[in-house]
């Protein structure tokens, strides 16, 4: 895999990767951290395209593991290669890991509180709606290549937030219908 994907990037030093991977990663908590990857290496600082950080998000919810680390080990790995993919997450992780141990400690004693529990709520709000941001930008690119990933991600969101399907027979089904269409547009192409 080559790891530069323009010629800004590869002048990314393992320094910049530690320095945004750490801040993500300890001024984010719960969901909506792809939706800041998203904005600080694709629309900020021109690291990656737009197409390229939608297939890597891809690539990252489909592999094992948390969608942000896979997500973060593909980024470092574009940038600087095996050792930016070590930087990457290491950043993201290990400084948030500290902090949380620490919180810990000092939250046990203020759980009672109802002001914790509003604000707690209030931050899974915005991450509800990060990742809500990053859904809309990945149909929207969708669209405007073909039309039929939108029914299948409409096809999904109705089987599994309305019916309340189980989501890997679902994620297995639309996998193998999106795999079928694709390969027929292409033969007929």
């Amino acid at each position: 895999m080559e790891t530069a994907t323009n010629p800004d990037a590869r002048q990314v030093s393992l320094l910049q990767i530690i320095a945004l991977f750490a801040r993500v990663g300890l001024t984010s908590f719960g969901g909506g951290l792809s939706a800041w990857i998203y904005r600080e290496v694709v629309t900020q600082r021109g690291w990656l395209k737009d197409e390229e950080f939608l297939g890597a998000l891809t690539l990252g919810q489909i592999l094992p593991g948390s969608n942000v680390v896979n997500l973060s080990i593909y980024v470092g790995h574009r940038l600087r290669g095996p050792l930016g993919s070590v930087v990457a997450v290491s950043a993201l992780l290990v400084p948030p890991m500290v902090v949380v141990v620490l919180f810990a400690s000092v939250f046990h004693a203020f759980t009672q509180l109802a002001a914790v529990h509003r604000f707690l709520e209030g931050v899974a709000a915005a991450a509800i709606g990060m990742t809500a941001s990053v859904g809309l930008r990945t149909a929207r690119a969708a669209i405007a290549v073909q039309r039929w990933p939108v029914l299948l991600i409409v096809a999904v969101f109705v089987a599994v937030g309305v019916l309340r399907w189980p989501l890997v027979p679902v994620a297995i089904v639309a996998g193998a219908t999106g795999l079928l269409i694709s390969a027929r547009i292409r033969a007929r192409a």
